[in-house]
């Protein structure tokens, strides 16, 4: 089966991370099916950083610096792109800016595209968000992804053991090795965009572009609610018949500027997933 090449890869960053981005550029310009653009979008003024003084990252040659007027928060890695891009036949991977991305990333997604046309793909699937008012369990007929759990990950635990002695033999530090994390690939509620997620313009409504304040720092859940409403599922790829698709996580993945450290209103990163889930269920009837 063929891989569509019109695709674009989209992500945004934050003033601190500026100087961290160069790994994670050159890795999707590196991509074995080679995107029409790389565009990073910056905001002019940025919410989290008033103190900014407005000096754009270094980037390498084939990157394009885009500026966005309004500051959607981390959904600037895509919001912006649905805009320039409305009406075109073209997907757009967006990303994170905390990761290096694996080679092969963006062409195993494009063939599971020409599979599911109508779905978005990504890489890493949301846990399922609990049924309104604490009831049971939905049933779902579509295939349902399956995680494979690490806690049970013989094959992991032992490349992790072999590594650790090296380690202590060699001076060297302990860094993990890949792991795979699905076992099945599947639908899951929600996307998260740190992986890599393929969509295309038309998945959103308009609406996508109003984010409460509630939601404004979870971009994964507001995104993947507004692709759910217009009848788009989320497709998550994976499985022991894949390569690795997971990243190389970058130690800006877990600094102080990443968002699920920080809490926004004194709530945290996941009490306000779960508001956000909860605003579409109640408003449209979705993850019921």
């Amino acid at each position: 089966m063929g891989v569509a090449r019109s695709y674009i890869i989209t992500l945004t960053s934050v003033p601190p991370r500026f100087g961290q981005l160069d790994s994670t550029l050159r890795s999707l310009l590196a991509q074995s099916v080679p995107p029409e653009r790389v565009i990073l979008y910056l905001n002019r003024r940025y919410r989290r950083f008033p103190d900014w003084d407005g000096t754009p990252p270094e980037v390498p040659e084939g990157v394009e610096i885009r500026w966005v007027g309004e500051d959607w928060g981390p959904a600037t890695k895509l919001l912006p792109a649905l805009r320039d891009f409305a009406g075109q036949d073209i997907d757009i991977l967006y990303c994170d800016d905390d990761q290096a991305y694996r080679p092969w990333l963006a062409e195993r997604m494009l063939k599971a595209r020409a599979r599911r046309p109508g779905d978005a793909i990504a890489v890493s699937g949301m846990w399922d968000f609990a049924p309104p008012g604490g009831g049971r369990r939905r049933f779902d007929k579509r295939p349902r992804r399956l995680f494979l759990w690490k806690i049970t990950n013989v094959g992991f635990h032992l490349r992790a053991l072999l590594r650790r002695v090296s380690c202590r033999l060699t001076g060297r530090d302990y860094v993990e090795p890949d792991r795979r994390r699905v076992l099945r690939a599947g639908y899951a509620d929600g996307a998260e965009g740190w992986m890599g997620v393929l969509v295309r313009p038309e998945f959103f409504p308009d609406e996508v572009f109003d984010i409460p304040d509630f939601a404004w720092p979870v971009d994964d859940v507001w995104l993947s609610g507004q692709m759910a409403r217009k009848g788009h599922g989320v497709w998550i790829i994976g499985g022991l018949r894949e390569p690795y698709l997971a990243p190389v996580e970058k130690p800006a993945h877990s600094d102080e500027e990443a968002l699920f450290r920080s809490e926004f209103g004194g709530k945290k990163r996941r009490q306000l997933n779960n508001e956000a889930a909860r605003y579409f269920q109640d408003r449209y009837g979705i993850w019921s």
